[in-house]
């Protein structure tokens, strides 16, 4: 009243009010009331601000709004001088920077009866706003009315997240921006980052009915959902965005809003994709992904199946075939749950030794693997059921079947022994934690709940209070191997302590992405068919089934993205000691950014990783989950800014990336709103699997090349040098080759990969910048100077290849296979070579013999052995060697160029040729040659001076004068 603000201008008030107080950090809605009160002139300079912003009545564009409002903005700053009160000066400061950062809102819509619609939405610019706890979303739109409050954090212009029905009234945006940090990890396998959303219904009546309840949450749902679109632009049939009626916009367009099921949320997705139709929304059922007409997680088992490819990769590289072994296992949910239901019905050979819910524990001593399958997919397959459904004649001797209500459960001796304890009887919750510390081969978490923590954790840290009792520390569980199925069944800390101990474990953003890479290959395909149905090539009638035929296909494309990205962690794990100043670089460099919070993502720190370092060891498995994700995400921001993928090449990335059933569609995927965001992907992808997430870092530093460079020299080195061809050949011998000959060859492989995109870099950035290019020009002469094999190569190399190939056969690597992978490293001079060629006019094998002939003449290949041979741990040391061997390289190359020179025809005998060059400089060839065999003779070996100094002589005898 003192404010002389009407009904509507209040209720907008209290929104500011309600938004300031879910961010954690702002006092109660009565005490910013009572500051607004006490300083109205205040209030209604705020209130100004917001009108000059967004009322469509004010004439003017955005520019001259946002000039208007700057000015109102200071008057704000200028009274605030005169508040008193530090605290009431702070909640009128942040109301009015909130209003500063609001980009949208709907406050000015009205609905179908001209009245003004009784919920408001604001869009806000989080990252404009200092004092938000982090980590700061790109936008969030607030939606507050009597019946619903929520929030929807965004981290990108193209992000994708559930939509959680909560019931933590006063902070539920805590709540959502504790779960988008997994989100956001998680989305790095797919086309948008992460998003997540909540709402709270309020007048959901004590005592009602289940069903009187549900229809409640769902019109809070709807009118959350409504807030949310009313401010988001559409799409017309040609792609042009459409700005809601009655919206002003502080910022570009923004039509991509894409939503999924959550907690409570999971029946939803037709009421959200039936309220995005009465919209028009331009995404249609793509909106809410999962409906009547999506992909039924469940049905495909698809987010089990992803952390099956988890849990049989630990496996596997601990030697075991899980699919044909039996082996021990306890777990957390049962038969009617998606992801452990199908989990537990994914290997024919499990030995379910115990397993529990909220509702019962069950425990099996000595399972039969045959049977005991049956009967979890006869309960599977019912409509609905519990552990209380399993025949109890099909349970070995001493188990049972008991209820978490029992007082106490007594303990046949099977029992005991099974769990290693001597009490008699134990209460539920006492039994379940002798579960957990079982001594099975895994633990499969597929229910709700965390379980597991490290000890410098306490139950309150973890935030799960229903759990506290039965929770463990990382260190009491005495399983192998830990598959997380399910969201949050170990804190990451928990996860870094067991992997510290030996556990196997990677994370649930890494386990369990299959759900959500489902969700976005349905979304992505939908707005594809949309464009191909207004483009009159597909029938609407044919939209369904076409969707349903490729259920498999999609499947198979989620699951090679598992198998490549737990590949990826066990390669980094490989490397890890030596990788850990390169990570801590990649780190610092994203913090500098405001990109990255360790203390939010549980990465250690400058102290703690010198400790690291001390020790000698490098970041655990879970730590390096969490950098890959960030590697893929900031490659992938990198490169969709950049040219590259507008490439033509990456036209068939685009094809690739649907299934083939809609490949008929090339046209329209040309034109899909998400063309380069998907291509971008994909290549961000592939490059942190195979080469890992610092790699783009450390080559963008080491050369200057840009996004672009990078990108089409990683593609074309893959395509000239068919690397993709043996990194699927040792892809092939899982389970037929031992794990570390796997590893072995997939780092050369990697190592050769990242030696041939820094060459092809210098050429990305030349006339020659396409990646066909690039193959065209280099693709044929590595397939002759593979097909020559090591007789090009000069003796030194050949005994260095052999050594290479006998390396990986010790570890038991094919023999082909061994060889061909060996021989890969000297390929390094291709470019060179060809390049050498096509400019003399000589035949690329002549050349490469008189490549190789001259480094073997003057000890180049040796000298860049004795290179690559030196460690060190200072990073600037390793670059100064790095650009030892550039020198060296060119060195070489501009050494063959000048002898090339003396023959009018490729010669028939390098030697001869190489002597041509060499008898006038005799005298110093040879000092050079005698300088590298004393040195190597020596017991200290390579050093950075002794290389410094043997280049530097064999530079002097090319400047040396012919006598």
């Amino acid at each position: 009243m003192e404010l002389g603000a009407s009904w509507r201008e209040a209720s907008l008030m209290r929104a500011f009010a309600r938004y300031r107080q879910q961010t954690g950090l702002d006092p109660s809605q009565s005490v910013q009331t009572a500051s607004l009160s006490a300083y109205p002139g205040v209030a209604r300079l705020i209130l100004d601000l917001f009108r000059i912003k967004f009322d469509p009545a004010i004439h003017g564009d955005v520019a001259a709004r946002a000039e208007q409002a700057e000015g109102v903005f200071t008057e704000i700053m200028d009274a605030l001088q005169t508040v008193e009160s530090l605290d009431t000066d702070r909640v009128l400061r942040r109301l009015a920077l909130l209003v500063q950062a609001m980009v949208r809102t709907n406050y000015y819509q009205t609905g179908p009866d001209g009245r003004p619609k009784p919920y408001i939405s604001f869009k806000i610019r989080s990252r404009d706003l200092i004092d938000l706890p982090a980590p700061k979303p790109y936008r969030e739109i607030f939606v507050c009315s009597p019946r619903v409050e929520g929030v929807h954090l965004r981290f990108g212009p193209v992000a994708r997240g559930g939509l959680r029905w909560s019931d933590r009234r006063d902070d539920f945006r805590t709540e959502v921006l504790g779960l988008v940090k997994a989100q956001q990890v998680k989305n790095a396998v797919i086309v948008p980052v992460g998003a997540k959303g909540g709402f709270y219904p309020k007048l959901l009546a004590r005592g009602a009915s289940a069903d009187d309840t549900r229809a409640e949450a769902i019109l809070a749902y709807k009118t959350f959902l409504s807030g949310l679109l009313d401010i988001t632009d559409n799409l017309d049939a040609k792609g042009k965005a459409i700005r809601p009626e009655a919206v002003i916009a502080h910022e570009d367009d923004d039509p991509y809003l894409v939503v999924a099921a959550d907690k409570g949320t999971a029946t939803f997705s037709d009421i959200a994709n039936g309220v995005a139709g009465d919209y028009g929304f331009w995404l249609g059922d793509a909106f809410a992904s999962g409906g009547s007409a999506g992909y039924d997680h469940k049905v495909m088992g698809i987010t089990a199946r992803g952390a099956w490819e988890a849990v049989k990769r630990h496996f596997r590289e601990l030697g075991k075939d899980i699919q044909t072994e039996p082996f021990t296992c306890v777990g957390v949910g049962d038969m009617s749950g998606d992801v452990f239901g199908n989990g537990v019905l994914l290997s024919k050979s499990i030995k379910l030794v115990a397993a529990f819910d909220h509702r019962h524990i069950f425990i099996d001593p000595s399972p039969d693997p045959a049977s005991s399958w049956i009967e979890r997919k006869r309960m599977f397959d019912l409509p609905r059921s519990s552990w209380d459904d399993y025949n109890r004649a099909l349970i070995s001797k001493g188990g049972g079947v008991f209820p978490r209500t029992a007082k106490m459960i007594p303990l046949t001796p099977e029992i005991r022994t099974l769990l290693a304890i001597d009490d008699k009887s134990l209460a539920p919750t006492d039994l379940i934690r002798a579960i957990l510390k079982a001594k099975a081969e895994l633990l499969y978490l597929g229910g709700i709940g965390t379980y597991i923590k490290a000890p410098s954790e306490s139950h309150a840290d973890v935030g799960d209070k229903a759990n506290d009792a039965v929770r463990l520390d990382a260190g009491e569980l005495r399983v192998q191997v830990v598959g997380e199925g399910a969201n949050l069944g170990v804190t990451q800390a928990g996860r870094i302590a067991f992997a510290r101990l030996g556990g196997r474990i990677d994370t649930d953003a890494i386990d369990n992405s299959a759900g959500v890479d489902t969700s976005d290959h349905e979304v992505n395909i939908k707005i594809l068919t949309g464009q191909a149905e207004r483009a009159g090539v597909l029938k609407a009638a044919d939209r369904d089934p076409l969707l349903f035929s490729m259920t498999d296909e999609v499947g198979a494309h989620v699951l090679a993205h598992n198998y490549a990205q737990t590949l990826a962690l066990s390669l980094q794990e490989a490397s890890a000691v030596v990788d850990l100043d390169a990570q801590a670089r990649f780190m610092l460099e994203l913090e500098a950014a405001g990109r990255l919070d360790r203390k939010v993502e549980g990465l250690p720190r400058a102290a703690a990783i010198a400790d690291l370092r001390t020790a000698g060891r490098g970041l655990s498995r879970p730590e390096l989950a969490v950098v890959t994700a960030y590697g893929k995400l900031e490659l992938s921001a990198e490169i969709v800014a950049s040219a590259a993928p507008d490439d033509p090449y990456f036209e068939k990335t685009l094809v690739q990336y649907f299934p083939t059933q809609v490949a008929k569609f090339e046209r329209e995927m040309k034109r899909h709103r998400l063309r380069r965001e998907i291509v971008s992907t994909v290549i961000a992808n592939t490059i942190v699997d195979m080469v890992g997430p610092t790699f783009a870092s450390r080559l963008k530093g080491a050369t200057g090349c840009t996004a672009e460079a990078l990108t089409i020299a990683f593609e074309a080195a893959r395509q000239v040098f068919r690397l993709d061809e043996n990194w699927r050949a040792v892809g092939a011998l899982d389970l037929k080759a031992p794990a570390t000959a796997q590893m072995a060859l997939y780092q050369e492989i990697a190592n050769v990969l990242r030696g041939q995109t820094f060459w092809l870099t210098r050429h990305a950035m030349t006339d020659k910048g396409q990646v066909q290019a690039l193959i065209d020009a280099y693709r044929p002469a590595a397939d002759a100077l593979m097909a020559d094999g090591p007789s090009l190569l000069s003796p030194f190399e050949q005994k260095m290849v052999q050594a290479r190939a006998q390396a990986f056969i010790d570890l038991g690597a094919p023999k082909v296979l061994a060889e061909t992978v060996a021989a890969l490293r000297p390929l390094t001079a291709t470019t060179d070579i060809a390049d050498l060629a096509r400019a003399a006019r000589w035949d690329v094998i002549a050349t490469a013999r008189l490549y190789h002939a001259v480094g073997d003449a003057f000890g180049f290949d040796r000298l860049r052995a004795a290179a690559a041979s030196i460690s060190s741990r200072d990073p600037y040391e390793r670059q100064a060697v790095r650009e030892l061997i550039l020198d060296m390289v060119s060195e070489q190359t501009a050494r063959v160029r000048t002898i090339m020179a003396l023959s009018k025809k490729p010669a028939a005998d390098p030697g001869a040729i190489i002597g041509l060059w060499s008898e006038p400089r005799k005298a110093a060839v040879e000092r050079a040659n005698g300088l590298i065999d004393e040195i190597e003779q020596t017991a200290e070996g390579w050093t950075f001076a002794k290389l410094t100094i043997a280049n530097a002589a064999l530079r002097a005898a090319a400047v040396q004068s012919p006598v």
